[in-house]
């Protein structure tokens, strides 16, 4: 993973861990979005894990199941946040 990759990706999975905490309708998107930006990328399964879930739960699933949910996909995040982080502080051969 390149360092602009990496800062990229950062930055796209900050959007989304904001938007699932305001319980913004755009988080979906937006992880789906990051999750195409990170394919082929190491922490690429761990995004597309949390796209995955966040489209699961739906719109009208029940406040329980929603928050839960967010919880998952946000846990998700910032595995991958971490991953990229590890890539930009040169333990994982960031060029």
């Amino acid at each position: 993973m390149t360092r602009a990759e990496a800062v990229r990706l950062t930055h796209a999975l900050a959007q989304c861990e904001i938007a699932m905490v305001r319980k913004d309708p755009v988080a979906g998107p937006l992880l789906a979005q990051a999750a195409r930006a990170a394919e082929g990328l190491p922490p690429g399964p761990l995004v597309a894990a949390a796209a995955r879930v966040v489209r699961l739960i739906g719109e009208d699933a029940p406040a329980e199941t929603a928050a839960a949910g967010r919880k998952v996909a946000q846990a998700l995040c910032r595995a991958a946040v971490q991953e990229t982080q590890a890539a930009l502080l040169g333990e994982d051969g960031a060029r």
